[in-house]
């Protein structure tokens, strides 16, 4: 385990799948990271990586040849080398091996990098590319933020606020989760999205030309928001397991690109918002969560 701290706030990042396992107010004790109830989901905030999403048949095809991964790619279950920069920032490297390259067949190198200053975490995803041809990848978030801060709070004093919309229009999806290239409609109340124990029956809200780059976690019941900040991210999700029982958490997912599509073949080079770092080269998508309200 990896730590950040400051004087306000203090993280904590696994070496497995780089991930964000918590992020904590100093002066209060309050966690805001989901602390991955099994029984719940498992899962703190993973990190995706190479694909985005479920497959067709659970393969895709990158010049002409057709390879088999899991959901969300290996990233999120592979251990990083860790290095600490400084007392604020971290950063986690992943390299391809013989495994990675039966799923992706790519050399590439994958930095996760995080710094803290003063309540706000960056997180940036940098893709090196050592190849001499184009690298075709997706990257995205799936951090899972608590809610229900306070005594007495319940799911339905949250929401989650998209400022300046009036509704939102999530693409519709399959009885495979594969999305349809059809929407829906959600009316929202002066921008805000009420969280219930329906709001996700239908697996994620996925969501594409926002006129947002941000959101915000609320609650009626006190002040404090999180605020999760998305300009490199063309995509984003919103998801929290579905159960029979109120579930105290919501996932912010920027993402890349999509997961895949009904109506589009499995070619990984075709898929909506797919990445493309040219040889040698690399480049870096950040997404950042602040909290505030204090």
């Amino acid at each position: 385990m990896l730590y950040l701290e400051n004087e306000r706030m203090k993280a904590a990042v696994d070496e497995r799948g780089a991930e964000l396992c918590s992020l904590i107010e100093k002066s209060d004790g309050m966690e805001y990271i989901w602390q991955a109830d099994p029984a719940i989901w498992g899962r703190h905030a993973p990190l995706l990586f190479p694909i985005i999403g479920r497959l067709k048949d659970k393969e895709y095809t990158l010049g002409g040849k057709t390879y088999s991964i899991t959901q969300h790619g290996f990233g999120r279950d592979l251990t990083f080398s860790g290095l600490q920069v400084n007392a604020s920032c971290v950063e986690l490297t992943l390299v391809q091996n013989e495994d990675t390259k039966k799923m992706y067949p790519y050399d590439f190198s994958l930095t996760i990098r995080y710094t803290l200053e003063d309540r706000r975490l960056k997180k940036e995803h940098i893709v090196r590319n050592p190849n001499d041809i184009p690298l075709y990848y997706e990257v995205g978030g799936h951090d899972a933020y608590n809610i229900c801060l306070t005594d007495g709070e319940t799911i339905r004093d949250s929401y989650i606020l998209f400022e300046g919309c009036n509704e939102l229009h999530p693409l519709q999806l399959d009885e495979n989760i594969l999305i349809t290239g059809e929407h829906d409609t959600i009316s929202l109340d002066e921008g805000r999205l009420w969280i219930d124990r329906e709001t996700f029956r239908n697996d994620a809200l996925m969501l594409e030309e926002l006129p947002v780059r941000q959101v915000r976690i609320c609650s009626r019941r006190h002040r404090r928001q999180i605020v999760v900040s998305f300009e490199d991210f063309d995509y984003v999700g919103v998801w929290s397991m579905y159960k029979p029982f109120d579930v105290p958490y919501v996932c912010i997912e920027p993402w890349s690109s999509l997961p895949d599509c009904s109506y589009l073949g499995k070619e990984l080079e075709k898929k909506p918002g797919v990445r493309c770092v040219a040889p040698r080269s690399s480049e870096t998508l950040a997404f950042t969560t602040e909290i505030v309200g204090f």
